[in-house]
């Protein structure tokens, strides 16, 4: 599917960077083909694997947006610790609660399928202590030996692979050291996400313009203190995860829309269907992981 995209693009648009395609909002030329900016999330060494590769094949820029600190097997991006905690435990020795929310052994073993995204909706609206504090509770429950890496399954790119990447028309941007939504943390975690961030890509990959990317990117992880602090950080702009009418209108939190997982959604995001239905009817694609449905 996604060569098949790929190949559509080359014929039907203009791929640029995201610096070009900003820079062609500021001052707009008229172009025989619509705009495409390609952007991907987090620093999982598949997009290495697999996206790099067709990404040179076409001659297309992107954006890599990357969690500094998961770079290199570094830490657990912490969802998919708890994806790893739940999958590879059956049982709990005890109810846990989350604030007001209890989960029973009987609705840990009888409702996988929905469990990690209760737990994920949950724990996005917290700081990243108590984030921390609950894996290490589901540790202690479950008895799970975690690896100290991450599994081969949730695994990251190199600083290798991105100084690679990055000569080859890759922007890679910063997507802060943990991947804590920043609309829950203090001031001072907000400073160091951010900087920490943008201090260790540069330390990394040398000393040039970069965009952002929010953690989650829905509008609570988008706070107007959190995109002053990206935008006092010196990153070129930002982007959320989801679209809405205002479109790249604010250069920090700026709209994107996804591929979906269908030719027809594929087709109806890049020409432009998704957004005009958000400036005629004011739609949005905002999501939450999931409804909390906790055994009383």
């Amino acid at each position: 599917m996604l060569e098949r995209q790929f190949s559509y693009l080359k014929e039907n648009f203009d791929v640029l960077s995201l610096s070009d395609a900003l820079s062609e909002c500021d001052s707009p030329i008229s172009k025989k083909k619509p705009i495409v900016s390609l952007t991907i999330d987090d620093g999982y060494r598949d997009f290495y694997e697999f996206c790099f590769p067709l990404l040179k094949k076409y001659e297309f820029p992107a954006t890599f947006y990357v969690a500094t600190d998961f770079v290199g097997q570094g830490i657990w991006l912490w969802h998919d610790k708890l994806k790893w905690i739940i999958d590879s435990n059956s049982v709990i020795s005890e109810s846990l609660y989350i604030k007001e929310h209890k989960y029973t052994p009987e609705y840990w073993c009888n409702n996988k399928d929905t469990l990690w995204r209760d737990l994920v909706s949950v724990m996005l609206r917290m700081s990243g202590e108590e984030i921390e504090n609950i894996l290490d509770k589901l540790s202690f429950l479950t008895k799970a030996k975690i690896p100290e890496s991450p599994t081969a399954d949730y695994c990251s790119v190199s600083w290798a692979e991105l100084r690679e990447m990055q000569a080859a028309r890759v922007s890679i941007g910063g997507h802060t050291k943990s991947h804590y939504s920043l609309g829950h943390l203090s001031v001072g975690d907000v400073k160091s996400q951010v900087l920490g961030c943008r201090d260790h890509l540069s330390h990394e990959l040398g000393e040039q313009s970069r965009h952002f990317c929010f953690p989650n990117g829905q509008p609570a992880d988008i706070t107007g203190s959190a995109k002053a602090m990206v935008k006092s950080a010196g990153f070129e702009s930002a982007v959320a995860a989801y679209y809405d009418k205002s479109g790249v209108t604010d250069r920090f939190s700026m709209s994107r829309h996804g591929v979906g997982e269908s030719w027809f959604e594929f087709q109806k995001s890049v020409w432009g269907i998704d957004r005009l239905g958000a400036q005629l009817f004011n739609r949005n694609s905002t999501f939450d992981w999931g409804e909390v449905c906790p055994q009383k």
